[in-house]
């Protein structure tokens, strides 16, 4: 099985997004951050998932789960997750 590589941001993209909902559910944040990371190894294991965002980089991809996006490209033999938002936010600000 393959394992995604998650860059430093889209780890600490994880942690905000567990701490925001742990502070009125931890049980809901931990579930949150599971179906998201559940979704990573998806991705890993199928590379070309996800609508191509080439305006963001080159073999730059996005997918979603709930409100949330994850961005995503195939480098180095290996899918690197890039980060982890809600869709709600300017991603090119980012």
């Amino acid at each position: 099985m393959t394992k995604p590589f998650y860059a430093s941001a889209a780890s600490q993209d994880l942690g905000e997004i567990l701490m925001y909902i742990a502070r009125d559910n931890p049980t809901a944040a931990l579930a949150w951050v599971e179906k998201i990371e559940a979704k990573c190894m998806l991705i890993a294991e199928n590379p070309p998932f996800g609508e191509l965002q080439s305006h963001l980089g080159e073999g730059v991809r996005a997918s979603v789960v709930g409100r949330y996006v994850i961005f995503h490209r195939e480098a180095n033999n290996r899918v690197e997750i890039l980060r982890v938002i809600a869709g709600d936010r300017d991603i090119t600000r980012l």
